[in-house]
């Protein structure tokens, strides 16, 4: 990514690349992530009240503290009408809402809706505006008056991305905030060596930021980038959670599977005071532009 986009003499148009070719270059990774045999989609996954207490919910003055950061590292201004697309359990829509801001959260998942809206009761903030739909599904008309700033915080799982970033722009009088995977996630890694291991097929990784950066430039949106830390690896008290968080998330159904699962984790987890963890530490890209 250094070679191409912090390159001064880079212009990708003169690549003479096929219109639209990194924007189908995303829809084909995703389509191929999701044509995966026996691959369980990140929204049941995430559906499961235990997988939410255990990485988000039961981490809550962590996650706050991240979300103050981000809030004011963006220059999120107290009472700014905001759009939270893919919300999850409210990490940013809460702390938002807290500093007086118009929040309108879309989050599809049912149990990561029910979080939220129980962390915003907690924290006492003026209300969210909770839409339970993907941002596919979502019609501008529904969300009213135009938006200061939209964020899309890691939950691009999305096919089409041209599609959605149009979406964004025409809700928007502001600024639009992306954060992204620049190199591939633990758990994109985790799959990458164990499922070929379980289910004898390759899975294909995440499309990463540069690839999401050079869509925009495709759609006319020249967008500031900046790298930041990617989100660690949950913990596992014991090498025997580790399996079973690992056995269902690669929906897997027989013991000799389980056992490969067992080796890969004794040879592969890190231990330190809090527990195992996947070892290694993933990028993530902060993508940004002020629409015109």
């Amino acid at each position: 990514m250094d070679s191409l986009i912090n390159n001064p003499g880079y212009d990708p148009q003169s690549l003479n690349l096929p219109p639209d070719f990194w924007l189908e270059r995303w829809k084909n990774q995703r389509l191929a992530r999701l044509a995966v045999p026996k691959f369980d989609s990140p929204h049941s996954f995430w559906n499961d009240k235990k997988k939410l207490k255990d990485h988000f919910i039961q981490n809550l003055d962590g996650w706050r503290s991240q979300a103050e950061e981000r809030i004011s590292s963006i220059g999120i201004r107290d009472g700014s009408r905001v759009l939270d697309v893919g919300a999850g359990t409210g990490n940013l829509s809460v702390p938002l809402a807290a500093h007086g801001c118009d929040v309108v959260a879309v989050e599809p998942g049912e149990a990561m809706g029910e979080a939220l809206l129980v962390y915003q009761q907690q924290q006492q903030t003026s209300p969210i505006t909770l839409i339970r739909k993907t941002w596919e599904e979502v019609d501008p008309a529904e969300l009213g008056k135009p938006f200061d700033v939209v964020i899309a915080s890691y939950s691009l799982m999305i096919t089409d991305i041209g599609v959605a970033i149009r979406k964004m722009q025409a809700v928007c009088t502001g600024t639009i905030h992306l954060f992204w995977f620049l190199t591939q996630p633990l758990s994109s890694r985790l799959n990458s060596e164990l499922w070929p291991l379980v289910h004898g097929t390759e899975f294909p990784g995440e499309p990463t930021a540069e690839i999401l950066w050079q869509a925009l430039y495709e759609m006319g949106i020249y967008a500031n980038i900046a790298v930041e830390p990617g989100c660690e690896a949950a913990y596992f008290q014991t090498i025997d959670d580790a399996v079973k968080d690992f056995y269902q998330r690669l929906n897997c159904s027989d013991p000799k599977q389980e056992e490969i699962i067992r080796r890969y984790c004794e040879g592969s987890l890190v231990k330190n005071s809090n527990g195992y963890r996947v070892p290694g530490q993933a990028l993530g890209a902060h993508i940004w532009w002020n629409v015109e």
